[in-house]
This record gives structure tokens, sequence and C-alpha cells, in this order.
């Protein structure tokens, strides 16, 4: 009977031991695919940013980067969104919805340009969401390299729209 307890204490404590390892790889790996998501997005976000620079939509004092935050923390495992946040202008809180499409227009072209590959047609980046909060810009800007990123959009169509309650 001590012989029986042992082997399922053993294998309790193998399958416990096991689980832990799996998780740790499991966990490292969503990270390193995060950080290259996140690498990539940084570089696509400072060539919009430029652009619209370049284009007048913002100044060069609006365009100054703080460091960048993951929104998958919040929506879960493999979204690949982050949020940006800059300084933001006077007027800044009244041109949002024209500040996104220029935004994504630029994201668009960076997109076309580097060939950047989306997992659905379409550009490879999307501004998910844009407000003004306390004197800043923030803008989540979804990198579109998996479903779970796309399914992340899709519910915030959802949320945002007003026929769903």
């Amino acid at each position: 009977m001590a012989l029986i307890v042992e082997v399922i204490i053993g294998i309790i404590i193998a399958f416990i031991i096991y689980e832990m390892i799996r998780r740790m790889i499991v966990q490292r790996a969503t990270r390193m695919v995060r950080r290259s998501a996140e690498d990539d997005t940084d570089v696509a976000v400072k060539a919009a940013l430029q652009r619209l620079v370049n284009d007048d939509v913002l100044s060069e004092d609006e365009c100054v980067l703080q460091p960048t935050e993951t929104v998958a923390d919040v929506w879960g495992r493999g979204v690949m969104a982050f949020e940006y946040t800059m300084p933001s202008g006077i007027d800044t809180e009244r041109r949002l919805s024209a500040l996104e499409a220029a935004f994504n227009e630029a994201l668009a072209s960076f997109s076309a340009d580097h060939q950047v590959k989306a997992v659905v047609a379409g550009p490879a980046f999307v501004v998910s969401d844009i407000w003004v909060y306390e004197g800043h810009l923030h803008v989540d800007v979804a990198n579109l390299m998996n479903e779970s990123t796309v399914e992340y959009l899709k519910d915030l169509k959802k949320l945002n729209d007003p026929a769903v309650k």
C-alpha cells in the first residue's frame, strides 16, 4: 500500500514539474515573439510619425515618444498591440479622427513600402485606439501578425458599435 502511495505522489510531482517547465518555455517564446513584434511596430510608428511631421500633420515637439506599453497584458496572450504616448498640441483633441486617418495612412504606406505582411488582407499596422489624456496623445497600434490580434480588433469594433449592447 505504501508503494502505491509513493508511486502516486511521484507521478503527481513529475506532472507538476513537467507543467512548470512547459509553462516557462511557452512564456519565454511568447515574450520573444512579443518583443520582435514590438520592435517592428516601433520602427513603423517612428516612420509614420516622421511622415506626419513631413506632411505638417504633427509638429516635431508632438512626436516625442515615451516608452511603449503593451496592450496585450490587458487583452490576453498573443495580442500584438502597443500603446504609444506623446505630448499633445493645443488642438489635438479636436482633430483626433483626422489624426487617426493620417496615422493609419502613414502606417499603411510603411507596410507597403517595406512589404510587411499581415495575417489578413490590408496593412500590417492599424491604429486600434487614439485619445488624449492629461495633455498626452495616446495611440494604440496593432501589429496584425496573428489571429489573436485580428480578433482583438473585432472585439474593439463590437465595443464601439452603438447597436451592440
